[in-house]
């Protein structure tokens, strides 16, 4: 290949910029095939640069390297590439891609901009912008504002539960145990007459384990009549209905 690549000012260039220059000269696109195009001019370009620091010299020579990868996939169909290689060859494309964009914005702030300066001397007279809008009113700056709190989100009101404190199995027949050892006999219902369902639930547990362990004993003359509980001081179970 003998096409040249002419570089139209003497600022640096980075590998990037270089070869985006040589896809843009070709008008092509971004793409596996242009890169394999503009191969040999990159190749001949890097071979023409000066002295550079080392980092920057390594981003040519890992460009140059991608590109002739690239290239040989291109003459060697066959070729099959391990995953690293395709991960090299992806990532330039999408650098370039990120690099296209980052170009084309630089030239649209230069259009609209144009040719000024953004940095002045402190010489340079300091104008600040004014953008006060035209007919400003207390009211019109009370209806605006009454306008942006209507549409800020509503806070949103959680639903308030009240969690009762929960009994420990193990708390139950503790207590169970000492309360029927001092007064020897109890009545079940008296025992649990200020509890609710749940906790009259963890007394009837803590009552059966107390009765399996042999610590008390419990009798009820008929079915569904009221328990009556008593301290055992044997320690064997003792079941009577």
């Amino acid at each position: 290949m003998n096409e040249k690549f002419h570089i139209e000012t003497t600022a640096y260039q980075g590998p990037l910029e270089t070869l985006l220059n040589l896809i843009e000269e070709r008008k092509l696109s971004v793409s596996e095939v242009s890169l394999a195009e503009v191969c040999d001019a990159y190749l001949a370009y890097v071979e023409k640069l000066p002295e550079l620091p080392l980092d920057e010299t390594a981003q040519f020579i890992l460009v140059a390297s991608t590109l002739l990868l690239i290239k040989s996939r291109t003459l060697l169909p066959m070729l099959s590439l391990s995953e690293e290689e395709k991960e090299s060859v992806e990532e330039l494309e999408r650098r370039l891609a990120r690099y296209t964009l980052v170009r084309k914005a630089a030239k649209l702030l230069r259009r609209e901009w144009g040719q000024t300066p953004l940095i002045l001397s402190v010489r340079a007279p300091i104008r600040e912008p004014v953008f006060a809008p035209a007919e400003t009113t207390i009211e019109r700056i009370s209806t605006v504002a009454r306008r942006l709190v209507s549409m800020l989100p509503k806070p949103e009101k959680l639903a308030q539960v009240a969690v009762a404190p929960v009994l420990a199995l193990e708390d139950v027949i503790t207590s169970l145990k000492g309360r029927i050892a001092s007064a020897l006999k109890a009545r079940f219902s008296e025992l649990t007459r200020s509890r609710n369902k749940q906790e009259k639930i963890v007394y009837f547990l803590a009552t059966l384990e107390l009765v399996r362990s042999g610590s008390i004993s419990a009798t009820q003359e008929r079915l569904f009549e009221d328990i009556m509980l008593a301290a055992e001081t044997t320690g064997i179970p003792r079941y009577g209905a």
